[in-house]
C-alpha cells in the first residue's frame, strides 16, 4: 500500500511540485528566499525546506509542531507574528480551511513588504477533506478578487480536465469502504499507465474550465 500511496502523491502533485520548484528557483536567482510557511508539517513543508536556509512555519494546530501557533485570521496577526521579516510566503492547500479567506490574505499582505511574493494552491473541483474544517472552493475569478490588492497575480490550473476526472475517482479510496478502495486504486493504476494518452487527449480537446484546483503566484 505504501507504493500506491507514493504513486498517488506523485501523480496528483507532480505539476504542483514543478510549479513550486520553478517559482522558488526563479526567486532564488534574484534574492535569498526567507520563507513563511502557512500550515505546518506535511510533505509540501518538507519539500519547500530544501529551497531556503530560513523557513518559519505557523499553524493553529499544536500537533503539527509549527514554529509559532497563531491564527492567520487574528485581527492582530501582524503584531503577534514572532518570525523574522520574510519575502516569500507559501500557502498550500490551506485557504479552503480558513473561515475568512479574505482576512487571511489581507493579514499576509500587511505583513510583507513591497515586491514580496505569495505562492498558493487551493482546490476547486475536489472532494471534502479534513472535515468538518473544509469551508470553501475557489474559482480563479474568486482568487483574483481576494488578491486584488496585489500588483501582479498569475493563476494556473493544477491539472487538465481529464486528469481531474481520474483524480476525483481516485479520491474515492479515502472512504472506509473496501470496494471504494479497490475502485480508487484501480483508477490510480489506470491513470499512471494511461498518463501519456491522457495528455494527448487533453491537448486535442482543450478546456480550462475543469480542474481540481489552482496554483497562484502574487507579487505585492
Amino acid at each position: 500500500m505504501s507504493l500506491l500511496y507514493s504513486l498517488d502523491k506523485k501523480m496528483s502533485r507532480n505539476r504542483l511540485n514543478n510549479f513550486i520548484k520553478k517559482d522558488i528557483d526563479d526567486f532564488k536567482n534574484k534574492r535569498n528566499p526567507k520563507i513563511l510557511f502557512v500550515g505546518s508539517g506535511g510533505e509540501l513543508n518538507d519539500y519547500v525546506k530544501n529551497f531556503s536556509t530560513y523557513l518559519y512555519s505557523i499553524d493553529i494546530d499544536p500537533s503539527k509542531k509549527p514554529d509559532q501557533i497563531i491564527d492567520l485570521m487574528d485581527p492582530n496577526f501582524c503584531q503577534k507574528y514572532l518570525g523574522e521579516k520574510v519575502n516569500l510566503v507559501c500557502i498550500f492547500e490551506v485557504l479552503e480551511h480558513t473561515k475568512n479567506p479574505s482576512l487571511a490574505i489581507k493579514n499576509i499582505y500587511n505583513l510583507i513588504d513591497k515586491d514580496s511574493v505569495v505562492l498558493l494552491s487551493t482546490p476547486f473541483i475536489f472532494n471534502i477533506h479534513d472535515a468538518p474544517n473544509d469551508f470553501y472552493r475557489f474559482t480563479k475569478y474568486g482568487l483574483k478578487e481576494i488578491f486584488k490588492e496585489f500588483s501582479k497575480v498569475e493563476i494556473k490550473e493544477k491539472n487538465g480536465w481529464l486528469e481531474s476526472i481520474f483524480i476525483l475517482v481516485m479520491r474515492i479510496k479515502k472512504s472506509r469502504s473496501f470496494l471504494n478502495k479497490i475502485l480508487g486504486n484501480s483508477f490510480l493504476l489506470l491513470y499512471f499507465f494511461l498518463y501519456p494518452l491522457i495528455l494527448i487527449i487533453q491537448s486535442i480537446f482543450k478546456t480550462n474550465g475543469l480542474t481540481t484546483g489552482y496554483y497562484l503566484k502574487a507579487i505585492k
